[in-house]
């Protein structure tokens, strides 16, 4: 009896060392992804991409997604201003980076006119004699005109804009014209205009603080009236009255109501003098 309760006991002893027996199990997860496709913005400038797909990217930074199809090429269409340019990168199946560099020229104006000047297009920036500023081409492969204002007159200079940096010397600037009044009369009003055009600027001839002006209204409290008698003459600086272009037509009247006119005056660097006589008499 003892025998067979210690070989039933024994039994269960194996019995609860098997059921401790564990078995482990290693489970392998493969995960596939798409290829990344990245941009790097090295311009020195912001850009806006619009292909392949439309994003915004500051200078130095990056954005990226995964094409549908990864292997081929890829165009990258971006702009900075309104300059366009495309970059080409090759899928293969693995993640490629593209770094755009390519910019538009550098268009740097020096002011050497002698007086401050303020551009008004293709950007605004105010220049400081012999100063300059620089900013970039708003367009490749045609003509680019820099308009600027010294005092209240516009100037406007050109440059042919190819794929490269350019420097444009701003020398154009509006000259002081001496009026001599040979006409036989007392001269009190000037007025100039664009050439052929309906509207005339200028007027009333007055002195402000030691400086000639003219007003169409009439002088201000503190002007001085002023007048150009007969074989007398006045120095009058055309920067400050209102025009544009590099020409333009000026008039005097006597006080008996006459005008004499000269046409098409071409505005150069020059200072001038321009003789009025009864020839000029309209």
């Amino acid at each position: 009896m003892k025998k067979i309760i210690t070989f039933f006991i024994l039994v269960l002893l194996i019995s609860f060392v098997s059921c401790d027996t564990v078995t482990h199990y290693t489970l392998k997860v493969s995960v596939v992804r798409n290829p990344i496709f990245i941009i790097e913005n090295r311009t020195g400038h912001p850009v806006v991409i619009t292909a392949p797909v439309p994003s915004s990217i500051n200078n130095g930074a990056s954005t990226q997604f995964q094409p549908s199809d990864t292997r081929g090429t890829i165009n990258v269409v971006y702009r900075i201003g309104q300059v366009q340019f495309t970059e080409q990168a090759t899928m293969d199946n693995a993640d490629v980076t593209v770094i755009l560099t390519k910019r538009p020229p550098t268009i740097t104006v020096v002011n050497q006119t002698g007086y401050s000047v303020a551009i008004t297009a293709p950007i605004s920036s105010s220049i400081n004699i012999g100063a300059k500023t620089e900013f970039l081409a708003p367009a490749l492969n045609q003509i680019i005109n820099i308009t600027y204002m010294i005092g209240r007159m516009q100037v406007t200079e050109q440059v042919t804009m190819r794929n490269e940096d350019v420097t444009v010397n701003l020398t154009k600037r509006p000259p002081t014209i001496t009026i001599v009044n040979n006409v036989g009369a007392t001269i009190n009003t000037i007025w100039l205009r664009t050439p052929g055009a309906p509207a005339w600027t200028g007027g009333n001839i007055v002195i402000r603080e030691g400086t000639v002006q003219l007003r169409e209204s009439g002088a201000l409290t503190g002007d001085i009236s002023g007048s150009i008698v007969n074989r007398d003459n006045m120095k009058i600086w055309i920067g400050s009255i209102s025009l544009s272009g590099n020409a333009f037509d000026i008039r005097i009247d006597d006080v008996q109501g006459n005008t004499y006119v000269k046409s098409n005056i071409q505005v150069t660097n020059n200072d001038m003098t321009l003789t009025f006589t009864q020839a000029d008499k309209r």
